[in-house]
């Protein structure tokens, strides 16, 4: 699975929802700007869309930035480094 980085979200609540409804089981979030997202086959720009930061109706749409997560270096929870290192390993299934 590729993971993504989901930061400066600007609408957090709005965000959140979309999350939870399209990748549940797939999403760690750190905090209400914060989040990491794993999918199977989507592109960056799917991803931004699927969660209400890319295209669609306006009123509809937060800022925030996605980025592929290829590699990571960094103190944090060690939950994190975990979570993101078993769903790179996941094929999705």
């Amino acid at each position: 699975m590729q993971v993504y980085a989901v930061i400066k979200v600007a609408a957090p609540s709005l965000v959140k929802a979309k999350i939870a409804a399209r990748y549940a089981g797939d999403c760690y979030e750190v905090d209400d700007e914060t989040f990491f997202v794993a999918t199977q086959g989507e592109t960056t720009r799917q991803v931004a869309t699927n969660i209400g930061l890319g295209e669609g109706n306006p009123e509809e749409l937060a800022s925030g930035i996605v980025i592929p997560v290829t590699s990571y270096w960094g103190r944090y929870s060690p939950d994190l480094w975990e979570w993101i290192n078993v769903k790179q390993r996941s094929n999705g299934g």
